[in-house]
């Protein structure tokens, strides 16, 4: 960066910013808002093209746009990788394959062979007699060609990552390890910048449960693909100058992984608490109004939170329960809560909003209601806060301490909500139950939603640490 110029992030989304609106993009779009003296290009990675509607309108200081997809055809005008490269990388795809060494290891060949061609690995003669050798050692009672195209259709995206060149920015921020992070590490090298990461969630370990989950990925295939996110979070954190979260939390995973902990960065999400300050909390009780604020997909878990609304409606008799967010993400899913409604006969207390201006609903709402069973540092739960609004949540990511607090001498001691397992629907009636009957802890628990939020998770000190991160690692 040449003095008196402005310095360019290239800000890295996989799969979210511009086209998902919601948690990752939502913060994403208030940092770059925020900081208007730091030119942005934002960097998303799709999985395959196809014409997509941007949700959100970008900032005047982001000056670039650039996007590529893990899954396209791509013809690379570039050098074929070398035979000695292809050798010493067959020399650390070594058995128990360890995250570590693999990343460690991996980024000494990259910084080597950097401007080459990484799709040609896969018609090489090398690659081939890998194949061969890990399939009969490893995989022999599985179907060799099968085998094949698994192995394939597994590399393509991450060698797409490392063929890819960005636009030259004076530091990279990745939002995800995954094939995000690959990207911004391998053009660190090529540009020789810094890269920050930030995790909101921990992706190889949301990837590990969803390969799990899977059906359709044989099970002697499944901890070959877990291993690859591993590999992918190991090689990120090893690059990376500085890796922030929201919460400590996750830090204790990404110690599995990364033993530099002089990397670690707490910034938790935050917003602009003047926005929601003149909201007035609701505190008569006829109805009494649950809000879901979230997109009505499987991994917020609408239909556990359907099933607590469900029980507790026996014990509430004048109950609302809004489901506030984009219907359209997951069009099967959302018919099938539709259904679910119908079937225990809630079609007079629930009812599915869609995308509104939420201003206009918290001073509408007694209680925000969360069921998800993944999120990072939920930003509605800080809205809600904000709003005085008190939350019922599941024990995923940042939850537990953004309601119950922590033992730091910058927070506010006190419950702002009740927090429950995930899944537990029971639970979530019970608690809803709870700060419906005892008017005292409700109160309460709003006073100390404001407090906290105020004094820990606002917009203005959340940007600056990431300003001040910024020029940081660039000198």
């Amino acid at each position: 960066m040449k003095t008196g110029d402005k310095l360019k992030v290239g800000l890295i989304f996989e799969g979210t910013y511009p086209y998902v609106t919601g948690g990752v993009s939502s913060w994403g779009h208030e940092l770059i808002k925020s900081l208007k003296d730091i030119e942005f290009c934002i960097i998303h990675l799709g999985d395959v093209p196809k014409e997509k509607i941007p949700r959100y309108v970008f900032p005047e200081n982001v000056t670039d746009y650039f996007e590529f997809f893990l899954f396209a055809d791509y013809k690379i005008k570039k050098k074929k990788l070398p035979k000695e490269m292809l050798r010493e990388l067959r020399k650390i795809i070594v058995y128990p394959f360890d995250e570590k060494f693999i990343a460690e290891k991996l980024i000494e060949i990259l910084k080597k062979y950097h401007d080459y061609d990484f799709l040609s690995l896969l018609n090489s003669e090398i690659f081939w007699d890998e194949i061969v050798y890990f399939y009969e050692k490893f995989l022999s009672d599985s179907n060799f060609t099968d085998f094949y195209w698994f192995l394939r259709s597994l590399l393509i995206p991450f060698l797409n990552s490392l063929s890819i060149d960005l636009p030259k920015c004076d530091v990279y921020h990745t939002i995800t390890t995954g094939y995000a992070g690959i990207n911004a590490v391998i053009n660190g090298i090529r540009n020789n910048v810094p890269v920050i990461l930030t995790e909101h969630g921990i992706y190889h370990r949301e990837r590990r449960r969803e390969i799990i989950k899977a059906h359709w990925i044989r099970e002697e295939y499944k901890s070959v693909w877990i291993k690859l996110f591993y590999i992918f979070s190991s090689l990120t954190y090893k690059y990376s100058s500085k890796i922030t979260t929201l919460f400590e939390k996750n830090q204790l995973f990404e110690k599995e992984l990364c033993s530099d902990t002089s990397k670690f960065m707490i910034i938790p999400n935050g917003i602009n608490i003047e926005k929601f300050s003149k909201i007035n909390y609701r505190k008569e009780k006829e109805p009494f109004v649950v809000g879901l604020v979230g997109r009505v997909v499987e991994i917020k878990d609408i239909k556990t939170a359907i099933k607590a609304i469900s029980v507790v409606k026996n014990k509430i008799k004048n109950l609302k329960f809004l489901i506030i967010g984009p219907t359209d993400e997951e069009p099967e899913y959302y018919q099938q809560c539709k259904e679910m409604v119908e079937i225990f006969g809630l079609e007079d207390i629930v009812d599915f909003t869609g995308p509104v201006n939420m201003l206009d609903y918290y001073p509408k709402l007694n209680l925000l209601l969360l069921s998800s069973i993944s999120e990072g540092l939920p930003l509605v739960i800080l809205e809600a806060f904000a709003s005085g609004i008190p939350v019922v949540a599941t024990d995923v990511g940042a939850c537990y301490e953004l309601i119950n607090g922590t033992n730091s001498e910058d927070d506010i001691k006190g419950k702002a909500g009740i927090v429950v397992k995930p899944k537990d629907y029971f639970g979530l009636a019970d608690a809803i139950y709870e700060l419906y009957s005892n008017d005292n802890f409700r109160l309460e628990a709003s006073n100390i939603a404001k407090k906290r939020v105020q004094k820990k998770y606002n917009l203005k000190d959340v940007v600056e640490k990431y300003r001040q991160l910024y020029f940081s690692v660039v000198k």
